[in-house]
């Protein structure tokens, strides 16, 4: 999604749209992005600073880490950022970084980036289908939130027994 400063109009603006997940080429280990990604970004102008916050969404089909399950997931990301317009040139600052762009008459920018940026930024390190998920069976390998297993579980490793000791002593 590109924005050209000059079709704002006013000191305050509101922008809504759709990118599909191909277009911001979001790709990641675990996490399948099937649903467009929504926008939503109020722009407002002070000077020759635009201050930009807004809100992208989209839903993920995670694969969750205990179990190897796939389930959806609601990702909410936050976009802040300041465009400062120069007379040849905008800067962008993101998150503590500065991105400068060189235009040439028409001052456009592009959004693509920081809306994949506060997407991937956003995904769980960790993803959990559910809080208690019991995940697989370290012997077996059967999925604990479906069905029981019958093996025999190790109790501990013998080379921690005499740590154990101290600790009933």
């Amino acid at each position: 999604m590109k924005i050209a400063l000059k079709d704002l109009k006013g000191d305050s603006s509101s922008i809504h749209f759709e990118i599909a997940p191909e277009e911001l080429e979001l790709k990641s280990e675990g996490a399948d992005f099937v649903q467009p990604v929504k926008v939503e970004l109020t722009l407002r102008k002070s000077g020759d600073s635009l201050f930009c916050t807004g809100v992208t969404r989209t839903e993920v089909n995670m694969q969750c880490s205990r179990c190897l399950e796939s389930y959806p997931h609601n990702l909410v990301a936050n976009l802040d950022f300041l465009v400062k317009v120069g007379k040849d040139k905008i800067e962008i600052e993101y998150q503590d970084q500065a991105e400068e762009l060189i235009f040439s008459g028409n001052q456009i920018f592009s959004l693509d980036k920081l809306v994949k940026e506060s997407i991937m930024l956003n995904l769980p390190l960790k993803p959990l289908c559910s809080e208690d998920c019991k995940g697989l069976c370290p012997v077996c390998g059967v999925n604990l939130n479906i069905s029981s297993c019958k093996c025999k579980k190790e109790e501990s490793d013998p080379r921690w027994e005499k740590l154990r000791d101290l600790l009933k002593g």
